[in-house]
């Protein structure tokens, strides 16, 4: 940890943390919020020694190393607050290191919550607007995060160290919160601006600052093209449209689908992995035995 000169809080200060991850949608609300508040750098962690290359970058033909990742701490007063942002997962134990110092760094200011921020793939289209949901690592914060329009996580895990967070906040007795909202299936990999702006609407009303909304609104506006191109696409590729009703068969499950056919549905899930353009023929399959619903995220990962 690399302290760049010392900062007091008149008050427990929350602490905001955001790795990149799905959508981006975490470190690109944290670093929204922190942009317009102006936050000032005090602190970061040397990625240097957790981070080995993997490749080289090549300008003209010169060859060199690509930038170190950036792990830094800004601080905020009126509210009292500590935004973290980091680019970079290094893995492992060395990712378990860089939780301890974010840890060691709360424990030394005396933050009494921790919030991270992720995204959640779900089979929705873009033009919905985003649910945001929660997962706490104490149960005693339900009541409070539910009055503020929170729903909870359904059950499930959340991957990367946004979610890693709480866990091993939780072993320090420090509270933690993961903010979730609710991205299109097939949009992990891309930057969601949509989804971000909901989690920095909840992130103002907790610290219960006012900033101005303007350029994340302006981004999701010119984000929508691209995204009505992305399911236009997909809708032309099913004619009956992956965003429509399925017809249900009650009482369906797995085990009252012959074996033989659940094997071969997995070959079929293992072929359109490969070609995209057989995905339409699975996609007949799984509706012949009312299996759509239960399969229906693995179907849409082939998208993404």
């Amino acid at each position: 940890m690399n302290i760049l000169h010392r900062t007091h809080f008149n008050n427990e200060p929350l602490l905001f943390a955001a790795w990149t991850g799905a959508g981006n949608v975490g470190i690109l609300a944290m670093d929204y919020l922190r942009r317009k508040l102006d936050c000032h750098l005090f602190a970061q962690i040397d990625m240097s020694q957790f981070i080995t290359p993997d490749s080289i970058v090549v300008n003209s033909g010169v060859a060199h190393f690509p930038d170190t990742p950036q792990s830094v701490f800004y601080h905020n007063h009126n509210p009292d607050l500590i935004i973290f942002e980091s680019n970079a997962h290094a893995g492992g134990v060395y990712d378990v290191e860089v939780m301890r110092a974010i840890l060691e760094l709360s424990r030394e200011l005396k933050t009494p919550r921790i919030y991270t921020a992720a995204a959640l793939p779900q089979s929705v289209s873009h033009l919905d607007q985003p649910r945001v949901f929660y997962a706490c690592n104490n149960p005693g914060l339900k009541g409070e995060l539910e009055s503020r329009g929170l729903e909870a996580m359904p059950d499930g895990i959340i991957s990367g160290l946004n979610g890693l967070l709480l866990g091993f906040a939780g072993a320090r007795g420090i509270d933690a919160v993961c903010l979730l909202a609710t991205i299109p299936a097939y949009a992990g990999t891309l930057t969601y601006p949509r989804a971000a702006l909901s989690i920095v609407t909840k992130l103002v009303e907790i610290t219960g600052v006012d900033i101005d909304f303007s350029e994340l609104e302006h981004d999701i506006e010119l984000a929508d093209p691209m995204f009505d191109q992305i399911e236009e696409k997909i809708k032309e590729f099913f004619s009956a449209g992956i965003f429509e009703e399925e017809p249900e068969v009650p009482g369906v499950q797995r085990e009252d689908v012959p074996k033989y056919v659940m094997d071969r549905i997995e070959a079929m899930f293992r072929s359109a992995a490969h070609d995209h353009s057989k995905a339409q023929e699975l996609k007949k399959e799984l509706d012949k035995w009312g299996l759509y619903k239960l399969y229906e995220d693995r179907f849409l990962d082939l998208f993404e």
